[in-house]
């Protein structure tokens, strides 16, 4: 039978960030001292970079509740909106228009049912929330276009933007 080794670990060099509790010293994310920084601590993308992150994936990936408010009042058709909490809280209260698809209930035989033509505008409660996500998720995998609604109907509510209940 073995006996367990106990192994030292060495402390950190003095103002190392980081390699406190078992943390990796290469994911540092605390400014240095060369900048003083949170914000200059990790160096800015190139522009090309940021494009490509905030064009080609953040905005083909995601939209707010004003430009949803802006082409729903302006009968821009296109995109459906779904509503991916569950249906007991779609029925209290929920966007108009919205579809409601709980993300837990997003089964092969729910998703066949679905035109596959429009794009679907996912959201659900509110940043703390994720159904938004998952349904996003979901549906992409079944091979449809979708974008999140950031913000959910949280942040729907705070824009002072109609809501509708199902009740």
């Amino acid at each position: 039978m073995r006996t367990p080794t106990r192994t030292t670990q060495e402390a950190p060099p003095e103002g190392a960030h980081g390699a406190q509790n078992g943390a990796r010293p290469d994911a540092d994310v605390t400014p240095g001292p060369e900048t003083g920084s949170r914000v200059l601590g990790i160096p800015a993308a190139d522009p090309e970079t940021a494009l490509g992150y905030f064009l080609r994936a953040r905005l083909a990936c995601e939209t707010d509740p004003y430009d949803v408010h802006h082409d729903l009042a302006a009968g821009v058709g296109g995109f459906v909106l779904v509503d991916a909490r569950t249906t007991a809280a779609y029925e209290e209260e929920c966007l108009p228009g919205a579809l409601s698809l709980p993300h837990a209930e997003l089964i092969d035989t729910v998703l066949s049912g679905l035109d596959p033509d429009p794009v679907y505008v996912t959201y659900g409660w509110g940043p703390a929330c994720n159904a938004g996500s998952r349904a996003a998720a979901r549906l992409a995998a079944a091979g449809f276009r979708v974008k999140e609604m950031i913000g959910g109907l949280e942040y729907w509510k705070r824009q002072n933007h109609p809501t509708t209940t199902r009740r």
